[in-house]
């Protein structure tokens, strides 16, 4: 496959010395707006704000430049893992993983997770956002506006759905491109299950509680659509826009109960930029909560016994940690031609009847080994395999927390997942395996599979010991900083922080709940209702 920089929609000519990235802020620097994160719903907030040239905004990332192949490529996404374009967070041992710790990375760069991730275009569900209408109190949350929002942010490239579907938006969106028969044989053993196959699992299928597809995408013409790219990028040189790479920020700067700027770590140097009309918290589901109890934002006696002073007692702040369990299950393959890509080119959802009208589950197929170190050493993958990845949300009871570590913010945040703490998690894990092992010995797979190697049996003792030892996160996620009206919700409607004047978080970290897929598209409809709210505001 060929690496070379492509000169399409979206793709930009390596520089060594990127045009519009500042080299640093003068100490007390003052802006209107300061964005904290470049990633997904940073870029959408900083564009759309920047679009106006009477305002000042200041974009400051932790990561550096996104100008690379391995984002440009979207098949090279794993060479981002354990680089410089990650934050390498490691779990604390979750008793009901057998003691193990998960690599939990998050991006780190211009783009963040966006520019690093698998590339898949996954909206959420109607009931993921009307969920969140009801608990924020604000229908603007609920999915007859979100559809607005992501009419607004898309150029689809498909089958025409003018009632769902934009054309003219930043982002171009398409279905996956010359699928592998293998995949085509995926949707066809799901359907063999009864999951009804549909255009796109973007469309009406986010209306249903079951259905399979060929996946979407952001690219064009093998370039991946970066939400940087495409909200920001074209910006860069505009005096009122300042975009600042390899910048931590420390913590939020308050006065009288307003955030009036933000502390920040450059070259080993702390530095202050203030803000006269908000701080925007855009550092994602570990890095925000993070930054806020640092801030003296959390609950009392934490941040008490962690030598914060207290602004304001938060007791939501880095609790209800929500992700996707991923639960991958591996097949040798046939001596058949197998795909190159990395990527899966189909996805399936199905419901267990939990969650009624809604999936619970979201499936992937990955022609590769995808699998644990403890799973790989209890089921070795053989070198030619592909492996079936069913994923579910958790139940409450499962939900994690992001704690403080240190109050220095170079070192991370400790991260406890609670993976399968509720009982019924474990049952719907198991459910879970057993719709892959369907799917995976079906008739339809069966002339690219040899043998079914984890975990090769229906036996519930077997089953349970190999997921416990197989559980990986799917990097979703969510929840730590979530919206709401009772004691534990941390932003109101209007991503608010409660309490704090002039605060705002706009990332997944607000979401009550992880959508029912990826999540880099749902993060960029919060950066645009931000943006909203703030325009309509300011």
């Amino acid at each position: 496959m060929s690496t070379a920089p492509r000169q399409d929609d979206g793709a930009t000519t390596a520089s060594p010395h990127r045009p519009g990235l500042a080299d640093s802020i003068d100490d007390g620097a003052a802006f209107d707006y300061i964005v904290c994160g470049a990633g997904s719903a940073g870029s959408v907030l900083a564009g759309r704000l920047a679009a106006d040239p009477d305002v000042t905004v200041l974009l400051v990332e932790s990561g550096g430049d996104d100008d690379d192949e391995r984002v440009r490529n979207p098949d090279l996404w794993p060479a981002n893992l354990g680089s410089e374009r990650t934050w390498d967070h490691v779990t604390e041992p979750n008793p009901r993983l057998n003691g193990r710790r998960l690599a939990y990375a998050t991006g780190r760069g211009l783009g963040g997770g966006g520019s690093i991730n698998a590339g898949v275009w996954a909206r959420g569900h109607r009931s993921d956002w009307d969920s969140y209408a009801e608990q924020a109190g604000d229908p603007a949350w609920g999915y007859a506006h979100v559809l607005e929002l992501y009419r607004r942010i898309e150029n689809w490239q498909g089958a025409p759905d003018p009632e769902r579907r934009g054309t003219t938006g930043p982002m171009r969106i398409q279905p996956a491109q010359d699928v592998h028969p293998l995949f085509t044989a995926f949707l066809d053993g799901a359907e063999a299950t009864g999951i009804a196959r549909f255009d796109s699992p973007n469309g009406a299928l986010m209306e249903k509680d079951a259905g399979c597809a060929v996946r979407d995408e952001n690219a064009h013409a093998g370039v991946r659509q970066t939400p940087f790219r495409r909200y920001v990028a074209d910006r860069m040189g505009q005096p009122n826009l300042t975009v600042l790479p390899h910048t931590t920020v420390g913590r939020v700067l308050l006065s009288a109960g307003r955030a009036a700027g933000v502390e920040i770590v450059r070259d080993g140097k702390l530095l202050r930029a203030h803000a006269s009309r908000e701080v925007v918290l855009s550092l994602g589901a570990i890095g925000t909560p993070a930054v806020l109890m640092r801030s003296g934002i959390g609950d009392e006696a934490e941040l008490r016994s962690a030598g914060v002073p207290v602004a304001q007692h938060l007791p939501g702040v880095g609790r209800n940690l929500d992700d996707h369990i991923r639960l991958p299950c591996v097949w040798e393959a046939a001596d058949v031609p197998m795909p190159v890509p990395t990527r899966s080119q189909a996805v399936c959802f199905w419901s267990d009847g939990t969650r009624p009208g809604a999936p619970e589950f979201v499936m992937y197929l990955s022609p590769a080994p995808s699998v644990s170190p403890e799973s790989a050493a209890q089921y070795p993958p053989p070198e030619r395999c592909f492996t079936l990845m069913p994923a579910m949300r958790l139940r409450s009871g499962s939900r994690g927390r992001i704690r403080l570590a240190s109050t220095d913010p170079l070192a991370g945040p400790r991260v406890e997942t609670n993976f399968l703490a509720d009982p019924d998690d474990v049952r719907s894990a198991l459910s879970a395996v057993a719709m892959a092992r369907e799917v995976g010995n079906s008739a339809a797979l069966r002339p690219f599979a040899k043998r079914e190697v984890s975990p090769a049996s229906a036996a519930t003792d077997t089953v349970e010991a190999f997921l416990r030892n197989a559980v990986e996160t799917y990097w979703h996620q969510s929840g730590t900083a979530r919206m709401g009206r009772d004691e534990q919700a941390v932003v109101d409607a209007r991503l608010k922080v409660h309490g704090i004047d002039g605060l705002r978080v706009a990332d997944a970290s607000v979401l009550p709940h992880v959508t029912v897929a990826n999540t880099m598209a749902p993060s960029m409809v919060i950066g645009e209702r931000a943006a909203e709210m703030l325009l309509a505001e300011h």
